[in-house]
């Protein structure tokens, strides 16, 4: 709410200036009309062809004849500049006033942060700076290519139906297409969750029912599997980083209490970097966080030698 009262007041802010602008032209501008109506008036009546003639004032001096002749065209008086620019700036600074005034509200404190981090860095220059490496998947690797699926697009499925339905047991199979598209596949989930249901691996109310049909369905597609549940967070960070993103289970009593699969593309000495189709989309996890809900299960896909 305040940052709409703000906007308004910025806008009106601009208003008056430019309506000042604007009104102050037109008066000198009148002021230039009215003093030619009365030269023109004046000239027909020289008092001597030796004198002066009678003419306004321009800018307080009296001109010439010859120099009125040059002084037909309208112009502004430096007074009117130095006037209008102290309104203009008066009227900046109060609208920069008015945006520092709430940048709390405008940018979430950004503002703030930035300043206080800032301060906190000039007051301690020497403070040691923690730097740690990020570790990422090779490049031109499938866990590098891995492109996120949104279970809730409704192009993943063939028809309405489906998308109504399927969306919401359709992990297993929307990890599998993300690893196998990673690989240079073009699948939907729709094209996996039917090859699931047609080996009797997939439930559209329960989802997964046994951990092999993931290495059942990938067969069909002219895909291995290493199927696993005795490897370590490390070893599954491990390769992933290496360039084979590793499907996983996990379930958790508030985010996924009925269970559910994505797909770690990497990680670095704190954090697991995944693929997750869910609404909530998360991109990335503490350790503490995914082995509190990791249920064990991790299977590698790679594509059959030919």
């Amino acid at each position: 709410m305040s940052s709409v009262i703000v906007m308004a007041l910025l806008f009106v802010v601009m208003l008056l200036i430019i309506s000042s602008l604007l009104v102050g032209v037109w008066q000198e501008k009148r002021r230039f009309k009215q003093a030619l109506g009365l030269e023109a008036r004046l000239s027909p009546h020289a008092v001597d062809r030796h004198s002066m003639g009678v003419l306004p004032l321009q800018e307080g001096r009296l001109v010439s004849v010859a120099e009125a002749k040059n002084q037909l065209l309208f112009t502004l008086p430096a007074a009117w500049y130095n006037r209008r620019r102290s309104f203009v700036s008066l009227g900046l600074l109060l609208m920069v006033c008015l945006t520092l005034s709430v940048q709390s509200g405008l940018a979430g404190g950004t503002i703030q942060t930035v300043t206080k981090g800032l301060a906190f860095t000039f007051l301690r220059p020497n403070a040691p700076i923690d730097i740690q490496p990020i570790a990422h998947p090779i490049v031109l690797t499938a866990s590098a290519h891995l492109v996120r699926i949104d279970s809730a697009d409704r192009n993943q499925y063939y028809t309405d139906d489906q998308w109504r339905t399927w969306s919401y047991s359709s992990c297993s199979g929307i990890a599998m297409a993300m690893v196998m598209n990673s690989y240079g596949r073009h699948l939907i989930a729709a094209d996996v969750l039917q090859r699931e249901a047609n080996l009797g691996v997939w439930d559209v109310n329960l989802g997964l029912l046994r951990d092999d049909g993931i290495g059942m369905t990938a067969a069909y597609y002219g895909f291995d599997n290493d199927t696993s549940h005795s490897r370590t967070l490390q070893d599954v960070i491990a390769i992933a980083n290496k360039g084979n993103p590793v499907i996983v289970s996990v379930r958790d009593s508030y985010y996924f209490p009925g269970g559910h699969i994505f797909v770690v593309r990497g990680g670095d000495g704190q954090y697991v970097s995944i693929a997750d189709s869910s609404p909530g989309n998360f991109t990335r996890m503490s350790y503490a966080m995914f082995q509190g809900m990791w249920q064990g299960l991790s299977v590698v896909l790679t594509p059959r030698k030919q």
